[in-house]
């Protein structure tokens, strides 16, 4: 029988030791209390599906002696008897903050509001980084303070030892591994510097400096492993070959990351969504890093691509809430996306675990740590194995920190760190007694010194009768019985040795409650009673006959997994798999706009085969097993092309925490989930330039996207685009709206002069750049030049290998930038909005430029009071090669109609309809693969109802490659099983919880639902594009 008292004399044993380390002078007698234990009768959980169904364990000082069944406890041992009770390792807990100094608040702003005036930050001590949020050289062994309550709170979910990491910054420093006993760090630290630790999720807003965008944030990140790498080089050439060469600079951040970037130490990257788990995956490959992540239970969405990292996921159990969905309006503004997280979450790391995944179990992210057990057993019922959990607590994180020699199973010569419950530890009445550190005993529910159910004699000074108990050891229930009446047991409680009792004495002639209070043993119990009345008097108890063993009453619960199958995208309207591609579509009997030299034929037929144009003409023979499509009376076109879009960022679309960003690039941050690609695909739109805001003189690059609603972000690349990068002009780069607080210094530049001579730099320090790498290779004993991703971007573009697609409203900033450009010998490939362009459509045509431009918007702001709405017929009749696009992801589903707009200013109508299909195909220069509707051209197509200039036709049909990512009649299905399915998702949500009536005043007020952005006003349109 374990006794309580057994903690005081540890305690006792510290005593001496409490606030000093083992290297600390003896004060007084020195502790030499024995520390040899042997547990006996005891079911011991060696290791997940390793058990020993009655044995003993032994431990000496602080480690495992012996265990096994036939294992004699040796002479000098205190010995336990845990008859019924059973043993596990100690759980090891992977992600903590636990005694580490909590994160400072970080500003958020809008890219074009003036920085907020902050409270001066302390100057940085030492060889610090220059980034605010580069903190890789802060180690959590340094930062540690012991904090009792939260490491008795993780005791008492059996954890035994956790990682502790630094919480400030994108690269936040190194973990530790420390104890979860009661000690000063110097005893409590484990194992230093275990792994480098980093959050690829931005904060701070623009007002907190750069990086203050996602894809700034990947950038940065990447940027600081090259200068990692470079560091390193750049310190071993120096101190091998010191003349002649200026030392490199010293750096404590950068020098801290060399054992990450040569591998030697782990990477944890902790991530907000599925997405963004990839984005990381994404950096661990490039850099060849020893990666974990950090996941945000979003990791079963996209479970085959997270399988393929072949990277270990430290999967939290802090499961969604239930959506609040009690009345009609409530229930609409919750999106199905997240009706089926809810009802999947508890399931994602079974399915990890079942796909082959490496999974850690944590309770990072858990508002309250002590809920941890209670949330790993939901995932147990939801398909997550006991054995595999208990894996995934123990033997896998002991082996991720290289420790499995130590921790994670109870064998001969490992640390002395194990649970004691009274039953299978995931077992939901099941409780952890004790939790043993380093051979060290910590109490966590002790039970009763006795138990107390059974039948007992009762009597009293007055009285006589019979006292039984039932049900739990420290909590039972019961009945007390005298002078023939029964009365039920209000309360029982049990704790230590003693007991407590209430109960309406009613039945006896005194109205009221009795108290009642004592103690005893597993015989004979005493104590006083109170009566209503205020009198008291003693009672005693004898045990009559022991508690008979009950049937387990407990309804098993009804679990239901996941309805839904997964989609991709994981949305309204994803797919379970991408659409066929057939081998051949023959569509026959349309009017067909070719937009290429045929121009619009009557009548007439397109057979693709295998995603590629194959015929265009009459009369064409359907191959065997073709697809044919009989369009008589419809219209089919090419797919429209979206020149100027920010659709599908995750994220801002601008990185404006500098002046000159062409390190970000929109690659890093697609978002393939955005339900705006399947609305513009409705309207007839297969492709669009996703750009970089405009907040930047040189932005970010850009991407040329396929809008293949489904797959995955790394393919909707239009394979061999020409690489592009954003440039903007006028208000938004010098910040004209911005007045800065006093004291705070305004972002460099301020004018229209400024603007030009800071890029004018930048390809200037391109071209240095380039003649230092020259330099080097012929003497490459000397330092390396730093690889500089802007530096590298900007070279491209000087180079003429990357296209400038540059914002810009007024002319004399686009007559700049044309002539900057030809300093240079290169060109700029399009303007951004141009709404100028037609004062000067000679010298944008003599450049070769083209422009992308609204239909008709004018007058938004000062720098677009001169536009006209026919400025794009009158740069198209100068030559200018011009394109209507959307800045506007509701506007891109309608370009057909941007385009009928041109025919009021003088157009055909096939002219008009190249404003928004082959005309934005040649400014991204992939016209040899989109835009018309010609041989050996990608089968982007659309078909219409009517003439896809009529306000009154609509898409019917989108192809993608030959594929056919949307149809209106599929449409129709898809949003009936929408409808049923949200209604059964909320009502399976109602049916686990009792309703709640609404809130008093009436309903909630309707908000838009997610993804329901840019729907305003047509003014409210029209300023979206300001921003970018």
């Amino acid at each position: 029988m374990i006794r309580r008292w057994s903690t005081l004399i540890c305690l006792l044993s510290l005593a001496a030791g409490w606030l000093f380390g083992q290297t600390a002078p003896t004060t007084g007698l020195r502790d030499n209390t024995p520390t040899v234990h042997a547990f006996t009768n005891a079911k011991i959980v060696v290791a997940p599906g390793k058990v020993i169904a009655r044995g003993t364990l032994v431990i000496r000082n602080g480690t495992i002696e012996a265990v096994g069944e036939k294992v004699a406890p040796p002479a000098d041992a205190r010995v336990w008897n845990l008859d019924g009770r059973t043993l596990y390792p100690g759980l090891i807990e992977l992600s903590s903050d636990l005694g580490m100094p909590k994160p400072a608040p970080t500003p958020t702003g809008s890219p074009f509001a003036a920085p907020v005036q902050q409270t001066p930050a302390e100057k940085p001590k030492g060889a610090a980084h220059w980034n605010t949020r580069m903190h890789a050289e802060v180690n959590a062994d340094e930062e540690f303070t012991p904090d009792a309550k939260a490491a008795e709170k993780l005791r008492s979910q059996g954890f035994t030892v956790a990682l502790v990491a630094p919480q400030s910054g994108i690269f936040r420093g190194t973990s530790a591994l420390v104890n979860l006993g009661d000690d000063v760090a110097t005893d409590l630290i484990v194992k230093r510097r275990v792994a480098q630790h980093l959050h690829i999720e931005p904060s701070g807003g623009f007002g907190g400096g750069y990086p203050n965008s996602l894809m700034g944030v990947i950038a940065f990140v990447r940027q600081t492993y090259f200068d990692a790498d470079w560091y390193r080089k750049a310190q071993d050439s120096y101190a091998k070959n010191p003349a002649g060469q200026k030392h490199p600079e010293v750096n404590s951040a950068l020098s801290a990351l060399a054992n990450a970037v040569q591998n030697k130490t782990p990477t944890v990257i902790e991530v907000a969504s599925d997405l963004n788990f990839l984005r990381a995956a994404r950096i661990g490959r490039e850099f060849s890093l020893n990666l974990w992540i950090l996941g945000n239970g979003q990791e079963y969405r996209r479970i085959d691509a997270v399988k393929s990292t072949k990277v270990p996921v430290l999967v939290h159990v802090n499961f969604p809430e239930a959506p609040s969905v009690d009345t009609p309006e409530e229930a609409y503004n919750v999106s199905l996306e997240d009706l089926r997280h809810y009802d999947a979450a508890p399931e994602n790391a079974g399915r990890l675990q079942n796909a082959g995944v490496t999974i850690a179990l944590t309770s990072a992210q858990l508002k309250d740590a002590g809920t941890f057990l209670a949330q790993t057993r939901k995932a147990i019922e939801r398909g997550l194995s006991s054995d595999a959990a208990l894996t995934a607590l123990t033997m896998t994180p002991a082996k991720m920190l290289g420790l499995e020699k130590q921790y994670g199973t109870l064998e001969q010569g490992k640390v002395a760190n194990f649970i004691i419950t009274d039953g299978d530890f995931f077992a939901e009445k099941t409780k952890i007694q004790e939790v043993w550190i380093d051979g060290e005993q910590y109490e966590v529910k002790a039970p009763p010194l006795a138990d107390v159910r059974g039948t007992w004699d009762f009597k009293t000074d007055r009285e006589r009768g019979t006292l039984s108990l039932r049900g739990d050891i420290d909590k039972p229930t019961g009945t007390l019985s005298a002078r023939g009446k029964e009365m039920r047991l209000a309360t029982v409680s049990v704790s230590g040795g003693r007991l407590a009792i209430t109960f309406a004495s009613d039945s006896l002639g005194m109205p009221g409650t009795v108290l009642m209070s004592g103690t005893g043993n597993d015989k004979e119990m005493f104590g006083v009673m109170e009566a209503p009345d205020g009198s008291s008097f003693n009672w005693q108890a004898t045990r009559k006959s022991a508690a008979k063993a009950e049937p387990d009453t407990t309804k098993p619960k009804k679990i239901e997994m996941a309805a839904a199958s997964l989609t991709f995208p994981p949305t309204e309207y994803g797919r379970p798999k991408l659409p066929e591609q057939p081998a051949s579509v023959l569509i026959k009997n349309a009017t067909i706009w070719t937009q290429g030299p045929q121009g619009k034929l009557a009548n007439a037929d397109m057979l693709v085969t295998k995603g590629k144009i194959a015929q265009v003409g009459s009369n064409i023979a359907a191959p065997k097993d073709a697809v044919v499509l009989d369009a008589a009376g419809k219209h089919l076109s090419p797919g429209i092309i979206d020149a100027h879009s920010h659709t599908a960022i995750s994220g801002t679309v601008n990185e404006g925490g500098q002046a000159i960003t062409p390190e970000t690039r929109i690659e890093d941050v697609i978002n393939p989930d955005d339900i705006w690609i399947y609305r513009q695909l409705s309207g007839g739109t297969t492709m669009a330039m996703v750009l970089h805001g405009s907040a930047n003189p040189i932005g970010g690059q850009s991407s040329i996207l396929k809008w293949r609603w489904g797959a995955p972000a790394e393919e909707l690349a239009l394979a061999g685009a020409p690489p592009g990068v954003k440039f903007a002009l006028g208000e938004n780069v010098k910040q004209s709206s911005v007045t800065p607080q006093r004291g705070v210094a305004a972002r460099y530049p301020q004018t229209r002069m400024g603007v030009e001579e800071l890029i004018r730099d930048r390809f200037n320090a391109a071209l240095d750049y380039e003649r230092s790498w020259k330099e080097w290779e012929k003497n490459k004993l000397q330092i390396p030049p730093r690889k500089d991703l802007e530096l590298d971007c900007i070279l491209e573009i000087v180079k003429g290998k990357r296209e400038i697609h540059a914002h810009a409203y007024r002319q004399d900033e686009m007559l700049m930038i044309l002539r900057l450009a030809e300093e240079y010998g290169i060109r700029v490939a399009s303007f951004e909005h141009g709404l100028e362009g037609y004062k000067i459509a000679d010298a944008i045509a003599k450049h070769g430029a083209g422009v992308s431009t609204f239909s008709d918007w004018w007058a938004y702001k000062i720098e677009a009071w001169d536009a006209i709405p026919g400025a794009g017929s009158l740069m198209h009749d100068q030559g200018v090669v011009v394109a209507f696009k959307s800045d506007n992801d509701q506007l891109a589903s309608r370009l057909n109609w941007e385009a009928a707009k041109a025919v009021k200013y003088g157009l055909s109508e096939e002219e008009a309809f190249k404003f928004v299909t082959l005309n934005p195909a040649k400014h991204l220069k992939i016209d040899k693969w989109v835009g018309s509707l010609e041989v050996g051209k990608d089968a982007d197509f659309v078909l219409w109802s009517g003439n896809p200039l009529s306000v009154y036709s609509r898409c019917e049909q989108t192809w993608v490659d030959g594929r056919k990512y949307f149809d209106a009649e599929e449409d129709k299905q898809l949003q009936d099983q929408i409808v049923k399915e949200r209604a059964a998702l909320i009502q399976k949500i109602l049916a686990a919880r009792k309703a709640q009536a609404p809130p008093a005043g009436g309903p909630p007020m309707r908000s838009r639902r997610p993804n329901e952005t840019n729907l305003g006003t047509v003014n409210g349109e029209g300023q979206s594009h300001e921003t970018n």
